[in-house]
């Protein structure tokens, strides 16, 4: 398994291993050298593994009616009223007369 991770110097103290990616997200760990510091953050992996830590794909389905959550957002606007009177009064007009597009 392989697992992204950030390793990067500290001052004074050595090296920083983060991990970026899958198992070793929210976990870092210092070493006097860079791969002292990636061996420690091994170590913290594998006791995430032997606890039962999996891996798992999620799939996020689009709201297929994305455009409802902003439904609604202008009727505090001061011009909702008038622009929807016109929105109304053209639509009568149209039905009126078909033929007027």
């Amino acid at each position: 398994m392989e697992t992204p991770v950030l390793v990067e110097p500290v001052v004074g103290n050595g090296y920083r291993a983060t991990g970026a990616g899958g198992l070793s997200v929210g976990l870092t760990a210092d070493g006097a050298t860079p791969a002292e510091a990636m061996d420690r953050l091994a170590d913290q992996i594998r006791m995430r593994l032997t606890a039962g830590a999996t891996l798992a794909q999620l799939t996020m389905v689009p709201d297929t009616a994305a455009w409802k959550q902003d439904a609604g957002y202008l009727r505090d606007e001061s011009l909702y009223e008038p622009w929807r009177t016109a929105i109304e009064e053209h639509r009568r007009s149209l039905d009126e007369t078909p033929d007027a597009l």
